[in-house]
């Protein structure tokens, strides 16, 4: 089990490092070219590793060493010395060797260096001669060992800044420059001012090496090797499971490796969760480090860094100087203090020659903003959700099957295992994207169990109390033991009892009492006392007796019986279906059809015809969905549509049917089943959307957002939250098929405006519209959105 050491990588051991290691493979690669190319008895070539805190330069700086002692080659020439995270100690370039020695002792395992490091720490008290022995003892052991050293200082920017005076800074570049036998790597958050100044004493000096946040793949990676192991523990979902929640998380946290893998960690510990959510609880837990760096600002530093973050946008100096209350001198004095310390930095737009400034690390502006600002909350809120749209497919696809595998295995409890599935079967119901989606339904019915709540209860309970029931049976058993109704009264007083067995047989000799050329009223009685039995079987598990009794019900009632026992054979061919299909006998299904017909004719009312339509359409869903039997499917919801043109279920389900013929010829007949589901009311936007990317395919655009328009005003909120992937892909394609305009008026009547702010923006700019300065974020997401026209209109 590799660990996970986020803050504290040098605890890892050598192993356990390299296994973490997925990312800055090609910055390793420069780095060790860099050291092989590195001439004896020559000035080194010192490097620094630049990046804001958790991106890595640690983890990179200690990988680096450790492929020196790996390679035969370079670990003949070089011995690697790092110093520890924190340098406190140091206070002028006397105590960096002593530092140096004492390292040195620990990487070769020679308490000798540590010794001679002691001793002139207790003995010499002159400062210079102390700096000059120590650089001695380092050069003793390069000679002794035939070997050069690499010094890896952390966070060297701070060391620098603890020298007395500028001649200690000096010194060591002199001391550098002098001995080829050493080679400093340092690393620091910033390109600070002692390596970027012209005139210091380090500028020009190193070879630096900038950490920017990790890419897609890159954090893919990441994921993938962070999450096959928590703690030891297995997980059925990869964090990667979710790719628009894991490319949210990556663009607000600017691909730190450090977040990123706390975001990976709570993607495992909530595989239900949101990328919102996520960046909450990562704030949460940020949150003291964040307190802690801007109270370390200056009074009005920390005022003018409030404006920036508060702002969100780029913004100059005139605009800051105004929300800070300070005079333009002042705040363009801060706000280059806070662009020298990394706090802020400065960008200019294409269409203006003055300096703009920005927060510098973008998640100290998302920190800000969710601590701070009420209406920009609200506008990263809605900008979480278009990136989690715009990057991913439906959420969580991969991890449908894993989950079923879990719980098949029984590696959680029953009644969690029972809530799991209840969540993720919404989730996947409305999963329209998800091409498992039928098989993973079916699925789930049979790890359901037969007691899930979606079998329901059928039949109905005697009212009254049970002693008169009773009594009311013992009275018609004795006056006519075929009494079909007393046997059918004694079998739901038994039932309410709780005597299942005994109800099972007492329903069955109700039956009995009745045959085919008995009076309907006897018939009757027998075909409800089977309804009954069918369910009584159902609570004791006994599934192929419950179809099997069902299955009985409609040989009691013939052509012209009373419209109450024709809807009794419609309620036991209803239940049966869901029997059926929970024992996957769909052979058995096909037959439910027929059987329907058999009872119900051109002249009955329209309730009964629209009831048995509806019931014929559920059928033919479980055909269609779970028995992957799609000609009888088609059939089945063919005559469902017949009996009833206004059933928009059948219209709908019909419409998968003929799409599984992947027949381009059927595409029209496609498109007009979708019409008649559309137009029958049925309110799914997988079969709007259906239509509308037929009405796309074949450039009926103008018709195609004309109905999108009709159903958001319609569906409102609930279908934006339903179709909001679909919205923004089908608009975006709309926008690059030349109807940008029309777009823009769709985004506007609909009041998307906000939820779709990139795209928004995106198709203004291709209508030739200047955009004000907006967010960062909000501005790289704009340009993704126009990458995706150019990609669609090519």
């Amino acid at each position: 089990m590799t660990r996970r050491r986020l803050y504290n990588p040098a605890q890892l051991t050598r192993g356990e490092l390299k296994a973490s290691f997925v990312a800055r493979q090609n910055t390793l690669a420069r780095m060790l070219d860099l050291i092989g190319e590195q001439p004896p008895g020559h000035p080194c070539q010192h490097m620094m590793i630049v990046g804001p805190r958790g991106m890595g330069k640690t983890t990179l700086g200690l990988r680096f060493l450790h492929e020196i002692e790996d390679t035969p080659e370079l670990a003949a020439q070089w011995r690697p010395v790092a110093f520890h995270e924190e340098n406190y100690e140091i206070g002028d370039l006397a105590d960096f060797w002593l530092a140096a020695l004492r390292h040195l002792a620990q990487a070769t395992g020679d308490p000798r260096w540590a010794n001679r490091a002691e001793a002139l720490a207790r003995d010499e008290t002159d400062t210079y001669r102390c700096e000059g022995y120590a650089l001695s003892a380092l050069m003793d052991y390069c000679q002794e060992s035939g070997k050069r050293l690499v010094l890896f200082v952390e966070n060297i920017d701070i060391v620098f800044s603890q020298f007395r005076d500028e001649r200690e800074a000096h010194a060591l570049r002199a001391a550098l420059i002098e001995r080829s036998e050493l080679l400093l790597l340092g690393s620091a958050n910033t390109v600070f001012q002692a390596i970027r100044s012209r005139g210091e004493a380090f500028y020009e000096f190193f070879r630096l090496f900038i950490l920017e946040g990790l890419g897609p793949e890159e954090t893919r990676r990441v994921f993938a090797a962070l999450s096959e192991r928590e703690d030891g523990m297995e997980f059925p979902a990869r964090p990667d499971s979710d790719p628009g929640r894991l490319e949210t998380m990556r663009r607000l946290t600017g691909g730190n490796p450090r977040l990123l893998g706390l975001a990976c960690r709570m993607l495992i510990e909530s595989p239900l969760g949101s990328a919102f959510e996520d960046l909450e609880r990562l704030i949460d837990e940020q949150t003291p480090y964040f307190k802690a760096r801007i109270e370390e600002l200056p009074v009005q530093a920390r005022k003018v860094f409030h404006c920036l973050a508060e702002g969100w946008r780029p913004m100059l100096a005139r605009e800051v100087s105004e929300a800070a209350k300070l005079s333009s001198s002042h705040a363009s004095a801060q706000l280059k203090q806070l662009v020298n310390r990394g706090y802020a930095r400065e960008l200019r737009l294409s269409n203006e020659k003055r300096a703009r400034y920005e927060v510098g690390d973008r998640f100290y502006n998302i920190y800000y903003l969710l601590r701070f600002s009420r209406g920009n909350r609200e506008r990263l809120e809605r900008l979480v959700a278009f990136l989690h749209d715009l990057f991913g497919p439906a959420a969580m696809r991969t991890m449908y099957p894993a989950a079923l595998e879990t719980l098949r295995a029984g590696g959680r409890p029953a009644g969690e295992a029972s809530d799991l599935l209840a969540v993720l079967a919404r989730r996947v119901a409305g999963d329209a994207g998800f091409e498992g989606r039928d098989d993973w339904l079916r699925q789930a019915v049979a790890l359901a169990g037969p007691n899930a709540p979606a079998t329901g209860e059928i039949g109905g309970i005697v009212e009254g109390r049970l002693a008169e029931a009773q009594t009311e049976a013992r009275v018609a058993f004795e006056e006519s033991p075929r009494d079909a109704a007393g046997w059918r009264s004694q079998g739901e007083a038994l039932e309410k009892q709780g005597h299942y067995e005994e109800a099972v047989a007492a329903f069955e000799r109700s039956a009995e009492c009745a045959g085919p050329n008995d009076s309907p009223g006897v018939r009757r009685e027998a075909a409800w006392a089977l309804l009954a039995k069918g369910g009584v079987l159902c609570r004791l598990d006994r599934h192929d007796e419950a179809a099997a009794s069902l299955g009985r019900v409609p040989r009691y009632v013939q052509g012209n019986d009373p419209l109450e026992m024709r809807r009794a054979v419609i309620d036991a061919l209803a239940f049966e279906a869901v029997l059926l299909c929970r024992l996957e006998r769909f052979d058995a299904l096909t037959g439910i059809a027929p059987r329907t017909l058999d009872h119900v004719h051109p002249g009955d009312p329209s309730d009964l015809r629209h009831y048995a339509s509806m019931m014929l359409a559920a059928v033919g869903g479980f055909l269609l969905l779970y028995g992957k039997k799609y000609r009888e499917a088609e059939a089945a919801l063919r005559t469902a549509a017949d009996m009833d043109p206004e059933n928009g279920e059948a219209w709908g389900f019909l419409t998968r049917a003929i799409v599984h013929r992947d027949d381009v010829a059927c595409l029209p007949e496609v498109e007009a089943c979708a019409r008649r589901a559309v137009e029958a009311g049925l309110e799914d936007p997988a079969i709007l959307s259906s239509l509308l990317i037929l009405l796309a395919r074949r450039g009926a655009w103008a018709e195609a957002l004309d109905r999108f328009e009709h159903a958001l005003r319609a569906g409102g909120g609930d279908f934006r939250e339903h179709s909001r992937f679909d919205a923004t892909d089908f608009l975006l394609r709309a926008a690059a098929a030349g109807h940008a305009r029309r777009v823009r008026q769709v985004v506007e009547n609909a009041n998307l405006i906000e939820p779709l702010e990139p795209l928004w923006h995106a198709v203004r700019a291709e209508l030739g519209e200047d955009l004000e300065p907006l967010p960062a974020e909000i501005m790289a997401a704009v340009a993704d959105v126009r990458e995706r026209f150019a990609a669609a209109g090519a």
